[in-house]
């Protein structure tokens, strides 16, 4: 059986953030965040973002063991001056196994609803500049900062639970080649 528990206390955060490295603890191409930093993101008395957007973070247990994680997250400037009627997800992680995250997300189509919001998106984080997106490719790969590294079953998971894709994202890499340094000093 899942439970979902909200995270309320600071030892609890810090289970939120070190969830993702017990998933991805065999894999050379997640980058880990830094701790301190991710927790001080979660901070509202250190993250000035919290003026205007509330968010919730919720943990799924089986077991007593830590199954998954959601960030639930209402952007009220995007809400109310923007007329956006979106709750976002972000800091979604979760093993594969697709009853994990439909009670996640599940759950955060629940507090849109409360709030009277019309769709949910995401993964997405708190604004527009922060990480976005679900890797659909390149799993062989290092991640980089503007997208999170996720495994390929979270593509599946998605799409088995009717999400679609609003945008397609592509990053390349190019060796530089015949430049003069010169310019450059």
């Amino acid at each position: 059986m899942i439970t979902l528990h909200q995270v309320s206390n600071d030892l609890e955060m810090k289970r939120f953030v070190l969830f993702p490295f017990s998933l991805y603890k065999k894999n050379k191409f997640w980058v880990p965040p830094i701790i301190k930093e991710e927790v001080d993101n979660f901070n509202p008395k250190k993250n000035p973002v919290f003026k205007n957007a509330d968010a919730q973070f919720f943990l799924a247990y089986r077991d007593k063991k830590i199954v998954g994680r959601v960030a639930a997250i209402i952007n009220w400037s995007e809400v109310n001056h923007q007329n956006i009627k979106k709750i976002r997800f972000g800091w979604y992680d979760m093993i594969d196994d697709l009853e994990v995250s439909k009670i996640l997300l599940d759950k955060v189509q629940e507090i849109g609803k409360q709030n009277n919001l019309e769709f949910m998106e995401g993964p997405v984080g708190f604004n527009n500049l922060d990480k976005t997106g679900v890797l659909i490719d390149g799993f062989d790969q290092l991640g980089t900062m503007i997208t999170w590294y996720n495994h390929p079953y979270y593509k599946d998971h998605l799409e088995q639970l009717g999400f679609v894709k609003e945008k397609e994202y592509l990053e390349n890499k190019f060796k530089f080649q015949n430049f003069d340094a010169a310019y450059y000093d």
